[in-house]
């Protein structure tokens, strides 16, 4: 993997192909892959999307540094009870579909399998904590066994949760996919926390933006990247004397079209910079 690869996240709702020449036209050649659908993981018409996959990202000299997992029946407007693999009632599918996606991941050599875990309970003696850890365990030795690691999207926990929860898991291939901007959305520890306490275990960083919520307001909100509260350049840099060498991935939220547009421009050119910073 290259080091401090600047990419984006492409996803499966616009045809790869055209993912990878708009990564192309800025001048990029890294993404991270994000929810994998049906019709490349089952039958006959998976193996060969999937070779028409392989063939595109070959054609184009794309490096697909992460697979980020999601779920077809999660609910982003209840997102507290639908998302990721907390939630008891889907977690068995959920899994089982995890486990199926790490495969489909191996065969094109992507190493790090990322997901919100949804929200971890908080009371780490609760029934409910258990059980997740050791639903979730079995999962994290299959991607050991496979040669991954699990990466955990920051955000909906706070960082001491989270670190309760790779601690209980116990197991090496566990990492952190930070982003600071989700700590603030969800109105969590500030980013600087995470670095001081789970710094060494970031593998992936999301290149985000985002400020607290408003008075009254349950959620913060995403910004144009740079535009923000999470103080990204002085989190580059601690994460850079960490030791940090790993993808940076721009995630912009908003639809497709000439905002996005700009907004990637605007992203890839700040990284740029910042990245021209370190060594002063």
């Amino acid at each position: 993997m290259k080091e401090l690869a600047i990419g984006t996240m492409v996803r499966f709702g616009i045809p790869p192909e055209e993912s990878f020449r708009r990564l192309k036209s800025l001048g990029l050649d890294s993404c991270q892959l994000a929810t994998v659908p049906d019709d490349y993981l089952y039958g006959q018409e998976g193996r060969d999307n999937t070779r028409r996959l392989r063939d595109k990202i070959e054609e184009y000299g794309i490096e697909v540094t992460s697979l980020f997992l999601s779920f077809p029946d999660q609910d982003w407007k209840d997102w507290r009870n639908s998302i990721g693999l907390v939630p008891p009632r889907t977690r068995a599918a959920r899994l089982v579909r995890a486990c199926r996606s790490a495969d489909w991941a191996r065969e094109l050599g992507i190493v790090q399998i990322a997901s919100h875990v949804g929200c971890i309970p908080e009371d780490s003696a609760s029934e409910a904590f258990r059980s997740f850890v050791d639903d979730l365990r079995p999962f994290v030795r299959l991607l050991g066994a496979n040669g991954q690691i699990l990466a955990y999207e920051t955000g909906q926990e706070s960082v001491a949760v989270l670190k309760r929860t790779m601690e209980a898991v116990g197991e090496e291939n566990q990492g952190v996919n930070f982003d600071p901007a989700n700590l603030l959305i969800y109105n969590h520890d500030d980013p600087a926390v995470l670095l001081r306490e789970l710094g060494d275990r970031v593998v992936h960083l999301h290149c985000k933006d985002a400020v607290r919520p408003a008075p009254g307001e349950e959620l913060g909100r995403e910004t144009r990247f740079g535009e923000g509260a999470t103080n990204f350049r002085e989190l580059l840099r601690a994460l850079y004397k960490l030791g940090y060498r790993g993808p940076l991935t721009i995630e912009r939220e908003i639809a497709p079209g000439a905002e996005l547009d700009r907004d990637l421009v605007q992203a890839v050119e700040l990284l740029k910079t910042l990245k021209e910073g370190l060594n002063s």
